[in-house]
């Protein structure tokens, strides 16, 4: 038996009005790296990223940076975490990818090539449809998609994560955004 799979999406620009006029939005996700200054170059002088702020907290032993496109107030950032004495992590199963939008991914590709990074699939058309994207890993096995649109005021624009049971995930999370809704409703 065939199946099929169907895809509803929301109107481009009934997100954006969405966007505009959410109260609530994703700040930052939070992942630990063996080499924080390692990882911060290849962010900035591969993705673009600027470093917004780094600490160090020697009492509790880790470090952190905040990176993104641009200030924290306004955009999604990455916020490395470095943990004395560690050098690698098991990045696990559930995590999937970052994805970054670029004007050009063949391009954003090339100088990624050209400063040592690893290119996990090289650009091109994906699977059954027209949109340009490329896979790269960075220096602590963390993957980025890289998908070719227009200009963007965020290019840190997804994270992917993989779910056990699909069905409970989606209730989850429509619970999640019901009472982020609700909460805009009290409190506009």
């Amino acid at each position: 038996m065939a199946s099929s799979t169907v895809e509803e999406t929301v109107p481009s620009e009934n997100v954006l009005e969405w966007v505009e006029k959410a109260k609530h939005r994703f700040l930052h996700a939070v992942y630990r790296v063996g080499d924080l200054d390692r990882t911060i170059k290849f962010y900035t002088e591969c993705f673009g990223m600027k470093l917004l702020r780094k600490r160090d907290i020697p009492e509790e032993k880790y470090s952190n940076a905040f990176l993104g496109f641009g200030p924290e107030a306004s955009h999604f950032v990455v916020e490395l975490t470095y943990n004395y004495g560690v050098d690698k992590y098991d990045i696990g199963t559930s995590f999937g990818h970052f994805a970054i939008a670029s004007e050009s991914v063949y391009k954003l590709v090339e100088g990624i090539r050209a400063k040592g990074g690893k290119i996990t699939r090289e650009p091109g058309p994906v699977k059954g449809g027209t949109t340009v994207i490329a896979f790269v890993q960075d220096p602590d096995g963390y993957m980025f998609e890289l998908i070719q649109r227009g200009p963007t005021p965020e290019p840190l624009c997804q994270i992917m994560l993989r779910a056990g049971d699909l069905e409970r995930s989606i209730k989850f999370y429509e619970k999640v955004f019901l009472v982020l809704t609700f909460c805009n409703l009290l409190f506009p």
